[in-house]
């Protein structure tokens, strides 16, 4: 397995990827997006905010890494629904720590368990909570500082 910098090639595949982990979470309501919307909100950002990876193993794309380094930000970080618990969350959270070794922050809806005990076992801290308007659920805002 490897992480490589994505391209435009690969949006198609990590836009299904993402939708398709989001979907496996179980937390979705009617404020979130179809696939068409997930992959049209895909194209805009990879155009216009992220830098970013895709997990590779062999021929396939199994996750994908978007960050905001300007912000020192992990917009997203998804593994496809079969990859979890294969070790290639650890390879794409290695590899962001390795691209922003300063420090980085993220955040993730409070019922997403899984994302949450993922992001504190890779030595995260919860910051603060708040209210996500857009999505009516709560958001936990947590951050990784080196050597804390």
């Amino acid at each position: 397995m490897i992480v490589r910098p994505a391209t435009p090639a690969d949006y198609a595949v990590l836009a299904d990827l993402w939708f398709d982990s989001w979907m496996s979470i179980g937390i979705s309501n009617e404020t979130d997006l179809d696939r068409e919307g997930v992959r049209a909100r895909f194209y805009i950002d990879a155009a216009t905010k992220w830098d970013l990876f895709t997990a590779e193993d062999g021929d396939r794309l199994r996750g994908l890494l978007a960050l905001v380094p300007a912000e020192a930000r992990i917009d997203q970080i998804f593994v496809d629904p079969e990859g979890k618990g294969t070790g290639l969350g650890r390879l794409l959270m290695d590899y962001a720590k390795r691209c922003l070794p300063d420090g980085i922050v993220l955040v993730t809806h409070t019922d997403n368990l899984r994302a949450r005990a993922f992001y504190t076992h890779h030595g995260f801290t919860l910051e603060r909570t708040e209210e996500d308007p857009v999505h009516r659920r709560q958001k936990c805002h947590y951050a990784w500082r080196p050597g804390s």
